[in-house]
Order: C-alpha cells, then sequence, then structure tokens
C-alpha cells in the first residue's frame, strides 16, 4: 500500500504546481481607503432672548360715589319768608318797572327801561290824581305777575332750587351773582339810603331803615364786647325780618334798680328803649294814633304815596349808652311830665 502512496503524492504534488504556474498571475487590487475628512461647518444659531417686558396698567380706582346729603327741611325757612315783606312787597306804587322793582322784585326789573321823570313813587301816583298815574315809558307790573325779593335774590340755588345757604348777591343788571364777604355787605345791597343819582333823576330815596351807624357803638366800653352784634342778621330775621328786641339780650336791664333815675315800672311799659338811647336827636314823644299804643318813642314826619301827612316811628339804629332826660322832660311839655334836666335831676336840685 504504501507502494502507492508515495507516487500518488508525487502526482498531486505535481499537478498542484502544474496548475499554479498555469494561474495567471493575481492582481494587486487596491481597495480604496476611506478618507475621513474633517469638514468645519459653522452653524449660525439664532438665539431668541425672551425679554420679558412689565406692561403696569394703571388701575383707576373709581371711589363709589357717596349718596347725596339728605337736603336740610328749609320748610320753616320758606315759612319765616312768607311771614315777611321780601315774599309779598306789592303795593300800587312799586308796579311799574321803575328803580323801586330793583330791589323789591328784582326779577321784574328791566334795566333797559327808561323811567318817567322824576323817576320815584311820585311818577305813578299823584295826590291830585284821582286814578293811578300809568308810566308811559314802562310796563306795568301786575301783582300776579310781582315776584318779589325771592332766594335766588341773596342765595344760588342748585338745579333742585334748594338753597346751600351761601350768600351771593344776584346782579339783574349783568344776571351774574357777586360774591359778598359778610351778611351786613349783602343787605346794604338794598338798605342803604341814597341820595343825588344822577341816573334817577337827581332825586335819591329815603328808605325807612336808616343806617345811621353801628347798631351798638359801645360807649365808653359799658358793654362787654361779646353783647355787640356783628351783622344786620344778628339782630333782625333775614327771612322774616322780625327784629329782636333789646331785652333779648339786656335780659336783666329792666329788673336793675340802677337803670335809671326816678325808674317806675307804670311809665316804662310806655316808653320803648330808643325813645332813650336814640342818638339821631329827633322828635320823641307818644305816637299820636291810639292804635299804636301811645307809646313814646323817636317819631319822623312823612308824606306817604297818597300825598297825606304820616307820623312813623324811626328805625334807627344809632344807638347810644347816655341818655337826655329832657328829650321828653322839657318844660311846659304837652304830656303832663316833670321837667328834668339831661341828668335826671330837678331844675332846683341843680341850682
Amino acid at each position: 500500500m504504501k507502494k502507492y502512496v508515495l507516487p500518488l503524492f508525487g502526482l498531486l504534488v505535481v499537478s498542484m504546481v502544474a496548475l499554479a504556474c498555469a494561474a495567471p498571475t493575481p492582481q494587486i487590487i487596491e481597495v480604496p481607503k476611506e478618507v475621513v475628512v474633517e469638514k468645519l461647518v459653522i452653524q449660525t444659531v439664532e438665539v431668541v432672548k425672551e425679554v420679558a417686558i412689565e406692561v403696569i396698567k394703571e388701575v383707576v380706582v373709581t371711589a363709589t360715589p357717596e349718596p347725596p346729603a339728605p337736603v336740610a327741611d328749609q320748610s320753616a325757612i320758606v315759612a319765616a319768608w312768607q311771614s315777611g315783606p321780601h315774599s309779598d312787597n306789592y303795593d300800587l306804587g312799586k308796579g311799574p318797572n321803575t328803580y323801586c322793582s330793583r330791589c323789591h322784585s328784582p326779577q321784574n326789573w328791566d334795566p333797559t327801561t327808561r323811567a318817567d321823570r322824576p323817576p320815584n313813587c311820585i311818577t305813578c301816583k299823584f295826590p291830585t290824581d284821582e286814578e293811578v298815574r300809568m308810566a308811559t315809558t314802562m310796563e306795568f307790573v301786575e301783582e300776579a305777575d310781582w315776584v318779589g325779593i325771592g332766594c335766588d335774590t341773596c342765595h344760588e340755588l342748585d338745579e333742585s332750587g334748594n338753597s346751600s345757604g351761601k350768600l351771593a348777591w344776584l346782579n339783574t343788571v349783568t344776571d351774574e351773582y357777586e360774591a359778598v364777604s359778610a351778611p351786613t355787605e349783602l343787605c346794604e345791597k338794598c338798605h342803604l339810603t341814597t341820595s343825588g343819582i344822577a341816573a334817577t333823576g337827581g332825586t335819591g330815596v329815603t328808605h325807612a331803615i336808616a343806617l345811621g351807624g353801628s347798631a351798638h357803638r359801645n360807649w365808653a366800653g359799658e358793654w362787654p364786647q361779646a353783647a355787640r352784634p356783628q351783622y344786620c342778621s344778628d339782630c333782625h330775621d333775614p327771612h322774616s325780618t322780625e327784629p329782636k328786641q333789646c331785652t333779648d339780650c339786656h335780659e336783666a336791664v329792666l329788673t336793675s334798680e340802677t337803670h335809671m333815675k326816678g325808674f317806675n315800672q307804670i311809665m316804662l311799659s310806655k316808653v320803648t328803649c330808643m325813645a332813650c338811647h336814640d342818638a339821631d336827636e329827633m322828635e320823641v314823644g307818644p305816637h299820636p294814633d291810639e292804635e299804636k299804643g301811645g307809646v313814646f318813642a323817636t317819631l319822623v314826619s312823612s308824606v306817604s304815596r297818597s300825598g297825606e301827612p304820616v307820623i312813623e316811628y324811626v328805625k334807627s339804629h344809632s344807638i347810644q349808652w347816655q341818655v337826655a332826660c329832657d328829650r321828653c322832660h322839657f318844660a311846659d311839655n304837652t304830656w303832663d311830665l316833670p321837667e328834668l334836666t339831661a341828668g335826671g335831676e330837678t331844675p332846683e336840685s341843680e341850682g
């Protein structure tokens, strides 16, 4: 067996050599290498920053409106006004649209109206005329249309027609309100004696109220300052115009033994305070009209619109502390009063 193996092996080797020689020359195939190229890529990154914008909203806090204040009850004031001369001051002499209505009924007064001469109450009614003399240059204001001195003359009114109480004077020429600094300034818009005004024909009007000085001049400091009235309204109700009496403030005067010499309670009831304390030096005596009570007071003689002579009490504001007894107690007086000197003594005792 071994003799067959060796030749076979040799044959195999020869065959393999022959095959190897017959085989084509092997080619070297270059396998491409994988080249890694590093490429720099610049990438722009958009960075978005969130900017927080704080929006401040202005919060308007609307206050809850307060309920309107309750309107003060003005019924008592209206009633006082209705009872006084400010609300009802119509008479025949003031009807025409003259300077009378400028104060007595401002809403009826027409500043463009020209008055007849003389422009006063005599214009409308003469003593010799049987009927009312009608002014030819102005319209006559009927009594039903007469307004009087209403609330809006002295107070600005709100839309509901109520007054806040604040004082202001309605200028009927400009139809605007003028501020006043004090109640007395408001009163003086009408309650002043006028004279020599060319626009009214050169003659003024003497009103019943003569503001001849302070109501209390406080002679020699006899009265405490606290007792002195400061404004007209301290003594006069501005709506009813009802005045205070002297004893409303000076309560102890009539019970004082030193009030006056020869104090007589019976006679005192027939003498007004102004009969002694008036400083105008006007006539003093009992009113001749018995219906007036025959009380001693300061008197003034005048002529009424009907042309008749009249005697009226003087509404003076000139008050003095000292008195002169001989204003009434003069010699041969017609009232059978004992004669006294100015100081209250009998002439014999002074002699």
